[in-house]
């Protein structure tokens, strides 16, 4: 069950929210903890064991840290229960790769190689085991105090609306709020429009440009033309798709009295790879900050451009079992210490410069085939043809063959991401300031309504529409 399906719009989140508003303010955390189970278990039963069974086990090293808080034995219960987490996370995503890797390096010096059996990565395993490391090691740091509801904590780590593709949330910033919350008709009100507004770019928007986008990034030798717009739409396919899911997810919490932190902050106006990374996905690039940047360069004392690269390498890698995320994360690594050196690194509120933007996304794109294919050999032959290997090649295929509607949406994409960057306080924001986009309000209202209608019409003809960021 996803999002952006009559199932869930028209039947599971209906019954949900009534069955959430009926129960008594005490048991609601139950009825939350009860609903993400059913939305979990609707892909795959036999995996809620597996997500059961992690937050068993972060809840009770949890508990352990605290008792042994004044003792050396605590540092090595937050290790144990790390090592867990990460072996439950490192089995089910990266063990077909490790085995390949292997098996390619024995066949390269003459030797016969192994094989694994297709592992199914489960879905939501890389957001749901960082959000309960983040608990352990607050808890251990003394940022957080250990729950003793087992039913708030498996509500948090299960809470449906961002399972499977983020925010990711620490339980530190929701804590009072499992504990108490208020719940209003106005904020209800916001987070239903919020949740609409996610609806509309990702069933309307990104679903619209995918057909473009996949038939440019699946030319056998494209030219300049052909790759750079095939990478332009598959941007703003994945833009749309993942702020869209992002959108919903933040809406949904508010529709239950729930805040939950941005996880987007119209990248694309970025003015150097840096702030690039502060502005999208922002929730885990706060994560890698505080729970792997930081311990590199304060606890093992590793130098800023070692840190920097040994991170974004490793979020490569958190992205997707394939080599072609490892380059990816590497080349953004990279780069953040070009530009930190060069003092290429845009301050906060610093004035809008076109040159810088356009710069840093030529550099965005030239990489990006790493990030969309998922593998080196498909990323090579997008990025032979941004390099002009191929020609200057045409457009003219594509046109004849998409609809009308498909390049309109297509114009739709480009002109609403530029417009959001440029139109809030005079063409820039900085890094906090807010999206014009998100606020839902006067002449929004009936033009949202008017979107999620065409959504629907959209949806119903063809009746599930997946989130890109599932394979993550």
């Amino acid at each position: 069950m996803v999002f952006s399906s009559n199932l869930f719009v028209f039947l599971f989140l209906p019954l949900f929210l009534v069955a959430y508003y009926l129960t008594p303010t005490r048991g609601r955390n139950l009825t939350i903890l009860l609903g993400s189970y059913l939305f979990y278990a609707w892909w795959r039963p036999d995996f809620l064991l597996l997500f059961v069974a992690i937050t068993l086990w972060n809840y009770a090293f949890a508990l352990a840290l605290e008792r042994y808080r004044q003792t050396p034995r605590c540092f090595w219960w937050l290790m144990l229960g790390i090592v867990g987490d990460l072996g439950a996370l490192g089995y089910f995503k990266y063990a077909n790769f490790g085995v390949d890797t292997i098996s390619a390096l024995l066949v390269s010096v003459g030797l016969n190689p192994f094989f694994l059996e297709k592992i199914i990565l489960p879905l939501g395993i890389s957001f749901y085991t960082f959000q309960a490391m983040a608990y352990l090691v607050d808890v251990y740091r003394g940022d957080a105090r250990p729950t003793r509801s087992f039913i708030n904590f498996a509500a948090f780590i299960s809470f449906f609306p961002q399972l499977i593709a983020g925010p990711i949330l620490r339980y530190r910033n929701l804590e009072k709020q499992f504990e108490k919350r208020s719940h209003s008709m106005e904020l209800f009100s916001l987070g239903a429009s919020r949740f609409l507004l996610g609806f509309v770019k990702k069933v309307l928007i990104a679903d619209s440009i995918a057909p473009v986008a996949s038939y440019l990034m699946a030319a056998p030798e494209p030219g300049f033309v052909d790759s750079f717009f095939g990478v332009l739409c598959s941007t703003m396919q994945l833009y749309f798709d993942f702020s869209g899911y992002s959108d919903m997810a933040i809406g949904l919490g508010m529709m239950m009295g729930f805040r939950f932190n941005e996880n987007f902050n119209q990248p694309l106006i970025c003015q150097s790879v840096t702030e690039f990374w502060q502005r999208w996905h922002i929730t885990l690039s706060q994560w890698l900050r505080d729970y792997l940047y930081r311990p590199l360069k304060k606890t093992l004392n590793w130098s800023v451009p070692a840190a920097t690269f040994a991170t974004l390498t490793l979020a490569g890698l958190w992205h997707g079992a394939d080599m072609a995320f490892v380059l990816w994360g590497a080349a953004l690594g990279g780069m953040m210490v070009v530009e930190r050196r060069l003092g290429w690194v845009t301050d906060k509120g610093a004035p809008y410069s076109v040159w810088k933007n356009i710069g840093t996304l030529c550099f965005l794109w030239f990489i990006w085939p790493l990030f969309l294919t998922g593998n080196v050999p498909d990323a090579t032959r997008i990025m032979k043809g941004l390099l002009g290997f191929n020609g200057v090649g045409g457009l003219h295929n594509m046109v004849l063959w998409a609809s009308p509607m498909t390049i309109f949406f297509c114009v739709v994409a480009i002109a609403w991401e530029r417009t959001a960057g440029f139109y809030n306080k005079r063409f820039y924001l900085g890094l906090n300031s807010g999206n014009v986009f998100q606020d839902i309000s006067g002449w929004r209202v009936p033009l949202l309504w008017a979107g999620f209608a065409l959504a629907v019409t959209r949806l119903s003809a063809e009746s599930f529409s997946p989130f890109l960021y599932f394979q993550f």
